[in-house]
């Protein structure tokens, strides 16, 4: 009897045991699931945060190609307000030709007379001589004009001048009376050139190459050695160019008509302050004066 009790007790005991074993067991398995959750949330949250990791290296990448644009754009302002400036600088420094004095109708008949001879390139010489006293024009801008153009000149006052970058396109320039005249006196001079080329041919060609307009540079020695002798037996020897034919224009339009915007006009040029530069025995607060009073 006794052995009895002590394998029951030694049975319920074990029943205990079992029992607690199972439930460290379910308790085991439970912690496993809560583990796994716990792991599975964990590599969640390390997935996103590696995909958030990319999305912030992406947008730095872009916020470090905006920087470099804008330091690029912003080193390309630099520069141009550098070239600028020294631009400006070179300019307020640059060699200044020597000032050159007007040529007026007087000198205009001593340069006419010391261009005078039969060759095509003394004839060449004083039409632009002439041209340039009536027009006020450029050298370069003399270049482009054809046989018709001055066709038209002779005929009905007026020649149209391309003036380039320089100003209005397509600028036509009129005689004056006193121009009309001075064309005219020239007349057997243009015939001359009228003769030996074709309608839209230019008027200003070599004589070899009657089909290729005339370097700018042939024009302006060919001027300019007419005004240099002229100048040599002038009292004072005058500094006179081919560029005096336009300060001598502007300046008699000036006297003529007390009007600076009308000159400015009829000159071509874009500001009033370049043609008041140019207008002969006018001090510089007369010409601040009348730009003033036109603004």
């Amino acid at each position: 009897m006794i052995k009895l009790q002590k394998i029951n007790q030694e049975n319920s005991q074990i029943f205990k045991l079992e029992s607690q074993l199972d439930l460290v067991l379910k308790g085991q398995e439970k912690n496993s699931e809560k583990i796994q959750i716990i792991g599975e949330e964990l590599r969640k949250g390390f997935i996103g945060l590696a995909l958030r990791n990319e999305e912030l290296l992406k947008l730095n990448e872009q916020l470090n190609q905006q920087l470099a644009e804008v330091l690029t754009e912003l080193n390309t302002i630099k520069q141009e307000r550098e070239q600028k400036a020294a631009s400006k600088k070179a300019w307020a420094n640059r060699t200044r030709l020597p000032k050159r004095d007007p040529i007026d109708y007087k000198i205009y008949k001593l340069l006419i007379q010391e261009s005078e001879g039969p060759s095509y390139v003394a004839t060449r010489t004083r039409v632009a001589i002439c041209l340039m006293i009536v027009t006020g024009v450029r050298i370069s801008e003399l270049l482009p004009l054809k046989v018709n153009q001055l066709q038209t000149l002779l005929k009905e006052g007026w020649v149209s001048i391309d003036r380039l970058k320089r100003g209005p396109a397509n600028h036509k320039a009129f005689l004056s009376k006193e121009g009309k005249q001075i064309v005219k006196a020239r007349q057997r001079d243009f015939d001359a050139l009228f003769l030996m080329k074709e309608k839209d041919s230019y008027v200003f060609t070599s004589d070899r190459n009657p089909n290729q307009t005339l370097q700018r540079q042939t024009l302006t020695t060919d001027v300019n050695k007419v005004t240099k002798a002229v100048s040599h037996s002038l009292p004072g020897k005058p500094n006179i160019t081919s560029h005096s034919f336009r300060i001598g224009y502007i300046t008699q339009l000036w006297k003529d008509t007390k009007d600076i915007e009308f000159v400015k006009q009829t000159i071509g040029h874009r500001n009033l302050d370049t043609t008041s530069a140019y207008v002969n025995q006018l001090s510089d607060h007369e010409r601040k004066n009348r730009i003033d009073q036109l603004e």
